[in-house]
């Protein structure tokens, strides 16, 4: 995963809020900024909705995982190698 950098303007009060809460966690502004980011991110990924599939297509799937694993599957360049 490429990271990227991003950059912000804070103002005075904002920086010493931020630095406040950060500190009774032991992080400076920057690393409580990346926290309180990657919170987020890693909520808004448990929020995504889980849909189970049906007990024919998990049995398949799951065959096709073993295959896969066994090297008995080739990744296909376009649709006309099938």
């Amino acid at each position: 995963m490429q990271t990227q950098k991003i950059q912000i303007t804070l103002t005075p009060e904002e920086v010493i809020a931020l630095a406040l809460r950060g500190k009774t966690l032991g992080y400076n502004v920057t690393r409580y900024i990346k926290f309180i980011v990657s919170r987020e991110a890693y909520e808004a990924v448990e929020s995504y909705p889980t849909i189970r599939m049906g007990a024919l297509l998990e049995k398949k799937t799951l065959k096709a995982i073993k295959e896969y694993k066994k090297g008995k599957s080739r990744k296909l360049l376009s649709v006309s190698d099938l």
